[in-house]
């Protein structure tokens, strides 16, 4: 798919970061999801090229008007997703708790000219997502593991029918497989769910709510 100049150059950016990245990252994975985390300060943890343009490609589909990222880094996400709002005339909220990586979330975006349409809130998804009326149309869940579940049952009431919540490392790293896999046998018993995972990037379980109660 062909994107703007501007947001082209930031993936592009983005990406070659990633890269340089990655030989840390799959060291610290093998040490632990706990050194992982300890890192985690410094690191992209991103979703991938894949990953994204699946993100952009639901968004799309959707016709997505509200967006919620949960766990927004330093704006890889975020700027496929925001892309794909210019098309639907929607708008996200990207919820980052580190303030480093929200102002590195900033600059990317209006860096890609997308600022205006993602709100970069620097708090815990655990005190946000309870407040917001919703509904939301897509929802990317990518941060610490051991509260995927926390934000999944936040999240799903306020999800529309025909909505989809998206949960990034389901397959990989292994370090966090237990976790994932209480994940996603929560979420495939959740009332109304069609979930089903999808090996692409890290992995990613995608939850759809269905037009009825039963799954």
């Amino acid at each position: 798919m062909q994107v703007a100049p501007a947001i082209e150059a930031v993936l592009a950016r983005l990406e070659e970061r990633s890269a340089r990245e990655q030989p840390e990252l799959e060291r610290l994975n093998g040490v632990g999801a706990a050194a992982t985390r300890a890192a985690a300060p410094g690191l992209m943890l991103d979703v991938g090229p894949q990953v994204g343009r699946l993100l952009n490609a639901l968004v799309r589909i959707t016709d997505a008007k509200f967006v919620l990222e949960v766990g927004g880094s330093v704006g890889y996400s975020t700027v496929w997703l925001a892309e794909a709002l210019t098309h639907t005339g929607g708008h996200a909220l990207s919820l980052e708790p580190e303030p480093d990586k929200a102002v590195q979330l900033g600059n990317n975006l209006a860096a890609a000219g997308l600022g205006d349409h993602v709100d970069v809130l620097v708090e815990d998804a655990g005190a946000v997502i309870p407040r917001l009326a919703g509904p939301f149309d897509v929802v990317l869940i990518d941060h610490w593991k051991d509260l995927y579940v926390r934000e999944f049952d936040a999240a799903w009431p306020k999800l529309r029918e025909g909505g989809v919540i998206v949960a990034d490392n389901i397959c990989r790293p292994t370090a966090t497989a237990d976790l994932m896999q209480e994940y996603v046998e929560h979420v495939r018993n959740a009332p109304g769910a069609y979930s089903f995972t999808l090996d692409i990037g890290n992995g990613v379980e995608l939850t759809w709510r269905t037009n009825t109660e039963e799954a």
